[in-house]
């Protein structure tokens, strides 16, 4: 059922900022606590949060514990890897008496590899699990997932943790701090990818996203359930499937509900374009949710603030689907900074700051809201029909914050697409190679679509033809049509259908 979704709440500490210089040292002083400060050590007076050193000290393991949800809310899944073959025993409980349960585990594959799935879980309850090997232990705990019929939920978002585990590190100790703080925030992590640096190296895997140096990292990972996407520093993604199994649909994507929640995530190094099985198991999956709150989780942002250029095909095929069947936000990663733009009201969050380099945002990008280089993670909370995201420094400083609710609650009749004619502006101007056409037709009607350059002489014909009624978009490749480029410059795109005529200036920039 397709909704509304109003943003009601705008807040961000870099709003506004002018490009430029100005933007340049505001950014530095914005930043300055974040490389200026460590990140706050949790404080832990109970055993039931606490990563035991002796495994990772011995040797004996190579990744410490890790958690992964199966979408099952019933059901944990935990994984480790050891240096060289042994039976382990996993035990778990409501306290650490471990009473439910304890099983002997055995390696699995060719790299001493061990997993077990908890099940028969209730939902929403607190668990603590013990890993044994020999005479070493790891005692951790984990909070259930939610029931599916719950009207709130909170969980964490982050990305791009490659390169720089030390100011991964950071991020981990805050999100770690979040919880400790505020239970319900033991919950769920969703990262955007791009874990390592490497993707197809081990090295990277063992240095970067598992060091054992990092006890942060390590205690976030054995206590929250770590679901992410691969990004293209995962390379061929032959190791990133190895260390995060998830029950994949096709290629590496799939999705999960999660109390009122329902996670769609993307694998943009499998085909999503037209005729694509991604895609349409995308448009069906999103049909099928009946949840109130829907997220698209992939690497590569439509709508950012520089650095990699937006994405076309997130553009051209994922925003229709977002705006049709009512996705609250669109969490990306892939330039490493914070970034918000809002897309006919779809929220697009770029959330890099997770440990590698910061780069420079540019808020001059179409749709930009806000935009701060600053090491960075995400809090979600959802209350009913109201959701709340909350964007921080691992110090603890707000960039953003703003709030959705749900203009059209469940149960109600769709809201009707509203006649309009018109032409948008395209995406992303200035443009190279590609840039995406948008228009609105009041009618179904004989339509052309043509660029002109600034003489007014005819560069080439995009649309010629009959049209429906509704949105309507095409790619223009900075070609003649006879597959010749044209110049660098300023174009003039026309839109006519029956009598009325749109026309947007365009860039086009080698």
């Amino acid at each position: 059922m397709r909704r509304s979704v109003k943003t009601v709440v705008r807040r961000a500490a870099s709003e506004a900022l002018p490009s430029g210089l100005i933007l340049l040292l505001l950014t530095i002083l914005i930043a300055a606590p974040v490389f200026g400060q460590a990140a706050p050590v949790p404080s832990r007076t109970s055993s039931d949060i606490s990563l035991n050193p002796e495994l990772a000290m011995t040797g004996v393991t190579h990744k410490a514990p890790y958690l992964m949800f199966t979408g099952d809310n019933a059901e944990m899944k935990v994984l480790w890897q050891l240096t060289s073959t042994a039976t382990c025993t996993i035990e778990w409980g409501l306290d650490t008496l471990y009473s439910l349960g304890n099983v002997q585990t055995s390696e699995y594959g060719s790299d001493h590899q061990h997993t077990y799935t908890i099940t028969n879980l209730t939902p929403a309850t607190k668990y603590y699990y013990r890993v044994s090997v020999d005479t070493n232990k790891f005692v951790e705990s984990f909070r259930a997932a939610p029931p599916s019929d719950v009207d709130d939920a909170k969980f964490i978002v982050y990305g791009d943790t490659r390169s720089y585990p030390a100011d991964h590190d950071q991020v981990a100790g805050a999100i770690v701090s979040s919880y400790v703080a505020d239970s319900s925030f033991q919950s769920l992590i969703v990262s955007v990818g791009d874990l390592v640096n490497n993707g197809d190296l081990e090295s990277d895997w063992d240095t970067q996203f598992f060091a054992t140096g990092y006890p942060h990292i390590q205690e976030m990972l054995a206590n929250m359930p770590y679901q992410t996407v691969m990004g293209n520093h995962e390379k061929s993604g032959v190791l990133f499937s190895k260390y995060f199994p998830y029950p994949f649909v096709g290629g590496r994507y799939w999705s999960f509900d999660y109390g009122p929640t329902h996670f769609v995530i993307v694998d943009q190094y499998t085909s999503y374009g037209p005729g694509s099985p991604q895609l349409a198991w995308i448009e069906n999956d999103l049909f099928s949710t009946a949840t109130r709150w829907k997220f698209m989780i992939m690497h590569e942002p439509g709508w950012s603030a520089g650095g990699h250029p937006n994405n076309v095909s997130v553009q051209t095929y994922l925003q229709p689907l977002c705006e049709e069947y009512g996705v609250a936000v669109l969490f990306a990663g892939h330039n490493h900074y914070y970034a918000r733009a809002e897309v006919n009201g779809v929220q697009h969050v770029t959330t890099g700051g997770g440990g590698a380099p910061l780069t420079l945002p540019d808020t001059t990008y179409p749709n930009i809201v806000t935009a701060t280089m600053a090491l960075h993670y995400c809090k979600v909370e959802i209350d009913s029909d109201s959701l709340h995201v909350t964007a921080l420094t691992p110090a603890g400083q707000v960039i953003d914050e703003f709030t959705i609710v749900i203009g059209n609650p469940i149960g109600t009749e769709p809201i009707p697409e509203v006649a309009w004619f018109g032409l948008l502006e395209n995406h992303p101007n200035p443009f190279n190679p590609v840039t995406c056409l948008e228009f609105s037709l009041d009618e179904s009607a004989p339509v052309s679509m043509r660029i002109y350059d600034i003489s007014g002489k005819l560069v080439r014909t995009l649309v010629e033809g009959t049209m429906s009624f509704g949105r309507h978009s095409v790619l223009w490749n900075g070609d003649d049509g006879y597959g010749t480029p044209v110049a660098s410059g300023i174009y003039v795109c026309r839109l006519e259908a029956q009598s009325k005529t749109a026309m947007r200036k365009i860039v086009l920039l080698r």
